[in-house]
This record gives structure tokens, C-alpha cells and sequence, in this order.
């Protein structure tokens, strides 16, 4: 699957708020690109679109649904829930000197 135009969605910050502008053809995606662009607008007014692990800005050319701002950033993430998840799971490893 191709990743989404990177030129076909314009995002803006205004004094009053958010601005998406969408560059849509007559029979070429114009659904998916509308849609793309109320899911940005989603994130941006909930917490301006931010890496949940490093609290930088995701980049436009990401998916719209896009979490963290690049693939490090994801697997740090990961790691750092399976650690904890690990040290939930076995408490008495850290005063044994096992985690």
C-alpha cells in the first residue's frame, strides 16, 4: 500500500485554531483524502498531533492515525511496556538484581 501524498494535505496553524487544506482531484481519492484530513484535524485539536513518547511533532507525511512521530520513537515505546510489563509480572526480580 502507498503511503499518503505527502504534497495533497497542507496543515496550518492560525491564530483562531487549525487549518487543513486539501488538494483533491475529480475521481482520485478525494474520500480518502477528506478523511485523512478530519482524522489530522482530530489529532491536532487534542493535543497538536504529538509523539507520545517524545512529545515532538508527528511529521505530515505520516498516517493520519500515526502515534509516534517515527519508528524509534515506536520502539522505544514498546520496549519501555514490556518492560513494565515484565517487572509487574515478577516484582522481587529488581531486589534480586535480575531486572
Amino acid at each position: 500500500m502507498p503511503a499518503p501524498d505527502p504534497h495533497g494535505i497542507t496543515i496550518e496553524e492560525r491564530p483562531q485554531g487549525w487549518g487543513v487544506l486539501v488538494e483533491t482531484f475529480m475521481l482520485s481519492g478525494r474520500t480518502q483524502r477528506m478523511a485523512r484530513a478530519k482524522c489530522i484535524l482530530r489529532n491536532l485539536a487534542a493535543n497538536g498531533w504529538a509523539c507520545r513518547w517524545c512529545g515532538g511533532p508527528v511529521p505530515e507525511f505520516r498516517r493520519a492515525d500515526a502515534r509516534y512521530c517515527g519508528e524509534g520513537c515506536r520502539k522505544r515505546a514498546a520496549r519501555s511496556r514490556r518492560k513494565a510489563e515484565a517487572r509487574a509480572s515478577f516484582p522481587d526480580a529488581d531486589a534480586r538484581g535480575m531486572g
